[in-house]
């Protein structure tokens, strides 16, 4: 009796369920500016597409931007080794670091980023066995370096390099897979020795978007990247009194900088809607991430920002087994 009980009650909260969509109700961004001991905080609205979700949606782009160029011309190596392409994807959150020299000249590094590549193979030996692998490949610690001129931001042909822990495994429908092609040991000595000159123009493309999206910016008003996150008229309140108009130095003195500050970039992951299954509506509730924070460091001055992305959630019930 106990167990027929129980099973009823079950099958009703079973019933019950319902899978729970998420809603955005609002959308904002905030910069949080510190200079000198003093902070200043100020945001918008998601809807009004402004210029901190306009530099942050363009640095946040860079890892995806960054898989299409590998998987290009990896793709084609891929082929040209008897396998097929099934995949690859970029995993981590990007850090940047640019460094000026005085020879008029930036280095620009991208690290903190992994790649992963899974290609399939399949055909016989001796006319009688038969197979099919897949195979993985992964890049770990990859460093990407490139150079541009500061004066004009032009990036430098022929000075773009990628290194990467290489590793690979192969995992087959038969336990001979000693006797077949080891396919992930090609694309290691590829990846290590031999990144063709396209997969390095792929990622030298990637790399100057995002240069331009933080310093030499092409929009409409010829305004780059800081001067749109910390626009004239921002001004940074200091302890024990006093201010600092940093809005308008970073727009009065945009050719210094460019030429003698270093930059260290940490880029965010953008915010993930997810589904929740459950019984009864889920709370409204609020997910904040951090898009990307920017330190700048010159003789002149040291200052950091950081944007960050708070999503206010609701939920759309839609129905299982007819229920929400």
């Amino acid at each position: 009796m106990r167990r027929a009980i129980f099973l009823a009650g079950l099958l009703v909260t079973s019933g019950a369920q319902a899978d729970w969509a998420a809603k955005v109700l609002a959308d904002q961004y905030l910069a949080t500016v510190n200079y000198g001991g003093g902070t200043l905080s100020y945001g918008e609205d998601a809807s009004a597409m402004g210029p901190l979700q306009q530099v942050a949606n363009q640095m946040q782009s860079l890892p995806s931007d960054l898989q299409q160029a590998l998987n290009g011309p990896v793709s084609q190596l891929v082929a040209r080794n008897g396998a097929s392409f099934q995949s690859g994807t970029i995993s981590g959150n990007a850090q940047l670091t640019i460094t000026p020299d005085a020879s008029g000249v930036a280095r620009m590094t991208v690290s903190g980023l992994g790649y992963q590549v899974r290609s399939q193979y399949s055909g016989s030996k001796w006319g009688v066995i038969h197979y099919s692998c897949t195979n993985t490949l992964t890049l770990s610690n990859i460093v990407i370096t490139a150079q541009y001129g500061t004066a004009s931001g032009a990036m430098q042909d022929g000075k773009t390099g990628m290194t990467a822990t290489t590793s690979s495994s192969t995992d087959c429908d038969s336990n001979l897979s000693w006797i077949l092609p080891g396919v992930g040991d090609v694309l290691i000595g590829k990846a290590q020795d031999k990144i063709n000159d396209l997969l390095l123009s792929n990622v030298q493309v990637q790399m100057a978007k995002a240069k331009d999206a933080l310093l030499y910016g092409t929009d409409q008003n010829m305004l780059n990247g800081l001067s749109r996150l910390v626009p004239p008229g921002k001004v940074v309140a200091l302890p024990g009194g006093g201010s600092f108009p940093l809005g308008q130095y970073l727009q009065n003195n945009l050719a210094y900088l460019l030429g003698n500050s270093q930059l260290s970039i940490q880029l965010g992951s953008p915010i993930a809607l997810k589904k929740y299954i459950g019984l009864g509506r889920p709370p409204v509730s609020n997910v904040t991430a951090d898009a990307v924070t920017i330190a700048l460091s010159s003789p002149a001055l040291s200052f950091s920002i950081k944007v960050s992305e708070t999503v206010n959630l609701g939920w759309v019930c839609l129905p299982i087994h007819g229920n929400c």
